[in-house]
């Protein structure tokens, strides 16, 4: 029961937002460790005491946790959980990325009556502050929204039709569509385990191989049997001797970006692990076998490439743009009447509108006068998987698992083209690149 004291019920809604905190950080399975935390202590002028006091019962409420002993609210110091930094950055576990999965409302109801809708409206945050709907669901970071289903459908044929080229009825018609689809799918798992490979002997094994070696972690034959086989243990000693091949093998590849399998920040993500994240020898095992895949998303970017934003910055924010012009246009409806609001076809002209400016800017920045559009996907490769890092020294597991038994894992990988059109020469399809897989980079956008 709610009481009319003041003191009180600040009380009480204290003690329910540290209970949603903590459902929180279980939620997302933050286990704080005494050498995994950093403290923020919060600084204010002397001279505004009431600022200050704001403050300081503002650090004390957001305060975790620590050991089992909750920190004090006089303190104003908040501590916040910092992940260690992985040796192998690598995801090996049965379940799909929570964004994948569309959360369902909670039905439980509390006793009492005065507690059920705060209750309610707990179970509503929480809900559309889940991952599916905060993080793009299946379209992944970059989107405000997983959009309708319908939607993302539209945006799967249009890329697949308009842009790469396929046949509407191929995309309609499911006894068409499943052939070339499921083609596709397995082009997409035998793409992911080489890059995966390139990217181990590249990193982690340069001036220790050749390129026969490289090419015989990865397995395969005509039925799409493919299977990686890697176990090797990197001798921290080493790290001066790679360290001299190793700048000519990445200057060269960041040479010829466009024609790497792997992105150049996804490449670096592990070149960092490499050379500030191996404490002693360690060993590294991964053995993986792709079972089956399912294309999860795939939509254009219209007008602009990665390349294209990287040499011309002042692009990256067209399409945020864009959405500011649509609100603004919605805010001068507004200001006309009563409850007016921009209809189906007055969004659909801007829309329209701001992608063809899009399209004759890149015609216009393109070093060869084409128009751009880059076509993403996103693809859940389902594989039998043994995963286990261990130090050599001390026999620690430092990641994954001890035994060899091989787990269903599901890896979301995202592929990125570009395909390049004029009048002249008609389209131009490029190269499948990865720029992502399990999120580890947070969908690396460059498009907002």
């Amino acid at each position: 029961m709610i009481t009319s004291n003041p003191h009180l019920r600040r009380q009480q809604q204290r003690i329910l937002r540290a209970v949603v905190v903590s459902s929180r950080c279980r939620k997302k399975k933050y286990r704080p460790c005494n050498n995994q935390i950093i403290v923020r202590r919060t600084l204010s002028s002397s001279t505004d005491s009431n600022a200050s006091e704001k403050t300081a019962r503002t650090a004390g409420d957001d305060t975790l946790t620590v050991d089992g002993e909750a920190a004090s609210d006089d303190c104003g110091i908040a501590a916040q959980v910092i992940k260690p930094r992985p040796i192998f950055p690598w995801r090996s576990s049965p379940y799909p990325l929570p964004r994948l999965v569309m959360p369902k409302r909670s039905t439980s109801k509390d006793d009492s009556d005065d507690n059920e809708s705060n209750a309610t409206t707990t179970d509503e945050e929480e809900y559309y502050d889940s991952d599916y709907f905060t993080k793009g669901g299946p379209l992944g970071p970059g989107w405000f929204s997983p959009m309708e289903p319908w939607f993302r459908g539209a945006l799967y044929a249009y890329s697949m039709h308009i842009v790469l080229g396929v046949g509407l009825l191929q995309i309609v018609l499911p006894w068409k569509r499943k052939g070339w689809e499921e083609n596709m799918e397995w082009c997409f798992c035998e793409a992911f385990l080489r890059g995966v490979n390139g990217m181990i002997y590249d990193t982690y094994m340069i001036n220790e191989c050749d390129d026969s070696d490289r090419n015989e972690s990865v397995q395969s034959d005509e039925s799409f049997d493919l299977v990686l086989d890697f176990d090797h243990t990197i001798r921290k000693h080493k790290e001066d001797s790679i360290t001299s091949g190793k700048d000519d093998k990445h200057s060269m590849l960041d040479k010829n970006e466009e024609h790497c399998m792997l992105q150049y920040n996804l490449r670096q993500l592990y070149q960092s692990a490499r050379e500030h994240s191996l404490p002693s020898d360690v060993n590294i095992v991964l053995r993986t076998e792709p079972i089956r895949a399912e294309i999860e998303s795939m939509f254009p970017v219209f007008g602009l490439s990665r390349k294209l934003v990287s040499d011309h910055p002042n692009m990256r924010h067209s399409y945020r743009n864009l959405a500011k012009t649509i609100q603004r246009k919605q805010k001068e409806k507004q200001l006309e009447g009563k409850n007016q609001k921009l209809n189906f076809l007055e969004i659909a002209t801007i829309i329209t509108k701001g992608l063809d400016d899009l399209m004759q800017s890149s015609v216009q920045l393109s070093d060869d006068g084409s128009g751009l559009i880059t076509v993403i996907a996103q693809v859940s490769i389902h594989c039998r998987e043994v995963f286990c890092v261990k130090d050599v020294v001390t026999g620690e597991i430092l990641q994954g698992y001890e035994d060899t038994n091989p787990r269903d894992v599901t890896h979301l990988v995202r592929f990125e083209i570009v395909v390049r059109g004029s009048p002249e020469l008609g389209l131009d399809i490029g190269r499948w690149q990865i720029s992502d897989w399990d999120d580890l980079l947070d969908g690396n956008v460059w498009f907002i």
